[in-house]
Order: C-alpha cells, then structure tokens, then sequence
C-alpha cells in the first residue's frame, strides 16, 4: 500500500514539473514570404537557427507562402483562409515575417488570425510608421530593415574602373524591387554627371543574356535582383546564376547570393549574417528587452569578390578596399594534395615537410615568374606591332610627298641632259662641268629625300637625346609637298633660345608629331570643302617650362566633337570612313609608355590642339 502512494505521489510530481516546464517553453512561429529552397529566405533561416540552437526552450514552427511565383490578391485571400484553419486555436509568443511579403500579408490579416501576439518583421528594406498605425498594431510590432549598400557600390565601381562609361543597373519589377527602387534612383542621381546609367526594370532573362553576351570595354552591370520577367515568369537562382556567369561584362552585386556563381563581386550583404541578427532580435523581444515600434537597419556588409573574375576582366580591389574576402582563388599546394601532407607529416619529422613546403614555393614562384616574363614580351611585342602597323599606314602619305618632290628634279634633269647633248660640242669646258654641277644638285637632293624618308620608317632600338625643335623641321621636311599642294600654311613658333633636348626615341617621336599633323590636314581639307574655311593654318608652339618640354600642335579644321574627346586615343576608335583608329593610340603609347610623358586633346574656337608634356633632357 505504501509503494502505490509513494508511486503516486511520484507521478504526480513529476506531472506538476513537467507543467512547469512546459510553461518555460516558448512558441515561435515563422511566416516565410517564399518557398522551401528559394535560398536567400533558406540563409536568413539558417542563420536564425543558428542563433536559436543554443536555447532548447524556443520551439519554431514555419509556414512558407510560395509569393514569388504567385503574388496576387486571390492568392493571399485564399492562403488567409487555410491559416485561418490551420491556427486556429493556437497560441504563440512571437510571430515572425520573413521579408515584404509575409510582412505586408500579416499588417492585412493580422486581427482576422491572430490575438495579440507581437509581430517581427526581417528583410524589408522600407518602414512605414503609417501602414502600422492604420491596422492598430503599433504597440506590438518590432522589425529589423536590410539595408543594400547602393550608394556606397556605384562609386565603388567607378574607381575600380576609372574609364567606366557606361553603367547598366538590373532591378526586376516585384514588390522587392520596388523597396529597392528609392535607393537606386537616388544614386543615379547622384552619379548622372560622371558616367551614362542605365536602368533596367522589365525585360526577361533571355534577352538580357542575348543583350550582355558581347564585350564592350568600360561597361559594368549592377545587379540588384531579377526573379521575374515582365510576363511574369518566375526564375530560379541557377538560371540567374547562368546568366550572371555567362556576361561579357563585370557583373557587381550587393549580397551573397551570387558570389561564387558569376558574380565579380562588391560590398555585399551577407545573408546568413542578417538571419543571425533577427535571431538575436527574437531573443531580445522574447525577454522583453525590445519596445515595440523598435525597428532597426541591419548594416552589416563584406567585401566579397571573384578572384577569377578580377582576373578575366583585369580589375582589383586595390586600393579602394583595404581587406577582402577572396572567393574562387586557385588551391594551393597544401589545399590541393590535404591528405598526402597530412600523412606526411604524421609519419615524418616536421623538417622533411618544410623543406618540401619550401622547395614547391620556390618552384611556384620561378614559374610564375617566367610567366610573368612570357607575358611582359608579349605585350612588349604587340606594342611594337602597333607601331610598325601605323609607320605602314603613313607610308602612302609619305610616297605621295616624296613624289611631289622628285617630279621636278626629274623633268630638270631631262632638261638639263638634253641641252648638255645639243651644245656640248660648242661650249667650252668650263661650261660643260657646270651642267655636270647642276645635275649633280638635283641628284643630290633627290638623295638626301630618299634617305630622310629611309631614316623615319627606321624603328628607333635605343632611347637617344634629340633636340625637339629640329626633330619637327625634319618632319616637316618630308611632308613639305603634301601639306604645300593641300594649301595649308604651317607656322613654328620656339620661345627663347636654348635647345630643347628630350631622351626618347626619335623616330618613334617624329611619327607622332606626323599622325597629329596628318590628322589636322585632313580636318582642314573636310572644313574647306564644306566651305568653312578658306585656307588651312596649322601652328607648331614649342616652349620650355621649369624641367619640362611644352608642345602644341593646333589647326583651324573646326574641332573634334565635345562627346568623342575622351575616346580620341583609345585603340581602334576613328572618325573616318576609312580610318584605321590606332594613329592616335600608338601616339598615346609613344609619349606616356616610352617616353614617360604626356598627352592631351582640347578644342579651340577654330579647331583642334593636341598638347604634348615632356621631360627635358638639358
């Protein structure tokens, strides 16, 4: 009889504990706006669980809605109903709202399915104050906002790429989308003097991988989110991912999602990072350590870039970004062969591991070297192509002057020849040796043309100091003809007396001051037969500054137009019909790769003027 009381005192001890246990345990219920497997909600939702492994009291229950692929009115009347169902009668200590979907679903349906559980909301990047004082839930309703860092990224992206001309922003059209929206046109704004931006809001993925297929030097793409087309075609992140991947452009992003599957990269949010943050905010408004109305932004941001895509379009962080997480860097040794050096060093002294260590170092950084090598003479190789390729572009400009200038030596010598033969027998001897001096002249001249024309299209091999000032009358010397017949009138002006002596490559040089000067010619020429001008006046200034050598070549052919400035010395680009766009670039190449100086076009009232900077050698 004693063991069935003390049995039954037992049982109903521990019935009591357990009630006071259960009392202890508190209900979450999580309202997620998309469905199981979209993964920046399956992020938030590790990270939130993360947080809450550590208190085995929290219970959550999660209910996912699926208002990516389905957002209508209906929908959400007919998902109000089955939670009406499902809930009833249930009692919790905290609902959450993941993301602008559940949140906007819940401030609606709030009263209709629940009592007087507070709210918290995570992922919205907006607050209204308003929308919840209209439903009555402003004494119940704490949230935590996303923050993406818009204004700090497109000023990111104009440094790592200092010639950006162009900027193409995607944005799809949701409900998300429109939260982002604010923020992206307040950065256009901000931005719209610097480089042209373009915002993309309704197309489909199709053809924006068909648009971004092509390179297009100094473009970007920012991308902010595109799950759904403008037909309302929900995609998945392995199809964004692809297309993303498969861009001819550098695609920057502002959160996880894609790093690693295509993206460049950017300052990012990363997204496990905000789930663990509304963990940490569910604790808090659990233990009553939040008042409502408490709303929060999330600012926590890394910087995340694609080593591999840095390198496919020759951009760097540097030094714009002081630390960086690397993703897609190739394995090194350790990484590559883990399990053999594992091994080796259990079964061997720790020595023979640093030696190998040591020996697959200095292997690695001798062929990186001989690659870097490989690589510098490449290049090397390519520039002095170009230049030879320009030489070979001006030699039909060249032979048409050396022609002019043979034409009459030519038909005096004939003359002279023919007269000598006529009056020969007559003439004393003194006579005859003069005709023999006056052809000798002519020949002599034609020479000289020859071998002035020989020297110019000679690549220079060393640097050498040369007098810039002789250098032009040289050049000017082989083009005389052309620029004479083409009724130009060509002035120098020096400015004081002493030499003005530079260390480079003279020939190189002189192809330079040929290209501008043919350029101005033909501007002239186009300029005189619309009838803007009468005749062709191209002015040579040279003048000497402190330790540096001025140059101004100008013309009155009426300019280059404002927009195609900056693009005048890039490789290929042209204004002629039949132009081959890299007269100019090489000319860049010369001056500021090798001869260290500078170079600069600018548009006087009459025409053109091409400034060159360079440093004296005297």
């Amino acid at each position: 009889m004693r063991l069935w009381v003390i049995a039954a005192l037992f049982f109903l001890t521990w019935c009591t504990c357990a009630s006071l246990w259960a009392s202890d345990t508190k209900q979450i219920l999580v309202i997620n706006s998309y469905h199981k497997g979209f993964q920046w909600s399956d992020d938030m939702l590790s990270g939130i669980e993360e947080v809450l492994y550590e208190h085995p009291d929290i219970t959550t229950n999660i209910l996912y809605m699926d208002s990516k692929r389905i957002s209508s009115e209906e929908y959400f009347a007919t998902l109000r109903e089955l939670y009406k169902l499902q809930l009833k009668n249930q009692r919790y200590d905290l609902i959450v709202a993941i993301d602008t979907f559940a949140y906007n679903f819940l401030l609606k349906y709030y009263h209709e399915i629940f009592t007087d559980e507070p709210l918290l909301f995570t992922g919205p990047e907006q607050f209204s104050l308003e929308a919840v004082q209209k439903v009555g839930l402003e004494d119940r309703v704490v949230g935590l906002l996303e923050k993406r860092a818009i204004e700090e990224s497109i000023p990111l992206i104009s440094k790592m790429m200092p010639s950006l001309k162009k900027l193409t922003i995607i944005n799809d059209g949701s409900t998300n989308g429109d939260d982002s929206d604010l923020f992206i046109r307040q950065a256009i704004l901000d931005n719209q003097d610097t480089f042209e931006v373009e915002y993309i809001r309704h197309s489909s993925l199709e053809a924006l991988e068909a648009r971004f297929s092509t390179p297009r030097p100094n473009e970007a793409i920012f991308f902010i989110r595109f799950y759904n087309a403008h037909d309302g075609t929900f995609y998945k992140n392995n199809q964004i991912a692809a297309m993303i991947d498969k861009s001819a452009l550098p695609v920057f992003v502002t959160d996880t999602l894609f790093m690693g599957k295509g993206a460049l990269g950017g300052k990012v949010v990363p997204i496990r990072a905000l789930g663990e943050n509304t963990g940490k905010l569910i604790l808090q408004t659990l233990k009553g350590e939040i008042t409502p109305l408490h709303v929060s932004t999330d600012e926590t941001y890394e910087y995340q870039f694609d080593v591999q895509k840095l390198a496919h379009f020759g951009l760097s962080p540097h030094p714009h970004v002081g630390s960086y997480t690397r993703l897609n860097a190739p394995l090194g040794f350790f990484d590559k062969h883990r399990v053999f050096v594992d091994t080796i060093f259990v079964a061997s002294p720790l020595l023979v591991l640093l030696i190998l260590g040591l020996g697959h170092n200095i292997y690695m950084r001798a062929r990186n070297e001989a690659k870097q090598r490989a690589i510098e003479l490449q290049q090397n190789k390519h520039q002095q192509f170009i230049v030879q390729q320009a030489k070979l572009a001006e030699i039909g400009e060249v032979f048409s002057s050396i022609a002019h200038q043979w034409k009459s030596p030519l038909i005096e010598i004939a003359a002279i020849a023919q007269e000598h033969v006529y009056t020969c027998k007559d003439q004393p001897q003194e006579e005859n040796n003069q005709y023999v001096n006056d052809i000798m002249v002519q020949v002599r001249y034609m020479t000289d043309t020859i071998n002035d024309f020989q020297k110019f299209i000679m690549p220079s091999v060393d640097k050498s100091v040369f007098d810039v000032a002789e250098t032009i009358e040289e050049m000017l010397k082989i083009i005389n003809h052309t620029i004479k017949y083409s009724y130009i009138d060509i002035t120098v002006r020096k400015q004081g007396t002493q030499r003005l002596l530079v260390n480079g490559y003279k020939n190189e040089f002189m192809q330079t001051l040929l290209n501008i000067v043919n350029n101005a010619k033909d501007q002239i020429t186009l300029a005189r037969e619309r009838g803007a001008i009468k005749r062709g006046e191209i002015s040579i200034t040279l003048s000497c500054d402190a330790d540096k050598i001025i140059l101004a070549i100008c013309d009155n052919g009426g300019g280059i137009p404002e927009g195609k400035l900056p693009q005048v010395f890039d490789a290929y680009f042209t204004t002629k019909e039949e132009g081959h766009g890299i007269g100019l670039y090489m000319t860049r190449l010369i001056i500021e790769e090798k001869m260290g100086g500078k170079i600069w076009a600018s548009n006087t009232p009459v025409g053109a003027c091409f400034t060159i900077l360079l440093g004296s050698a005297a």
